[in-house]
């Protein structure tokens, strides 16, 4: 009993996320990478910078901004 009651105790007392909400960038060029973002306006920012590059043509490259828990 006295092993299950500091985790519990810890459990409680320790404050869970208030803002559990993340962001990610999926990058498609010759196969897909996601990358985490602090925020979905750093994530629109990223992605315009990506489609701005000059890694290939655009028909072959896309991102998304998806919101994860």
């Amino acid at each position: 009993m006295k092993r299950l009651l500091l985790p519990l105790l810890a459990a409680l007392a320790l404050p869970t996320a208030v803002n559990a909400e993340s962001y990610w960038l999926v990058l498609e060029y010759d196969g897909m990478t996601r990358i985490e973002m602090k925020s979905l306006e750093q994530c629109e920012e990223q992605g315009k910078k990506y489609m701005s590059s000059k890694r290939g043509t655009k028909n072959n490259m896309h991102y998304w901004c998806l919101e994860g828990k």
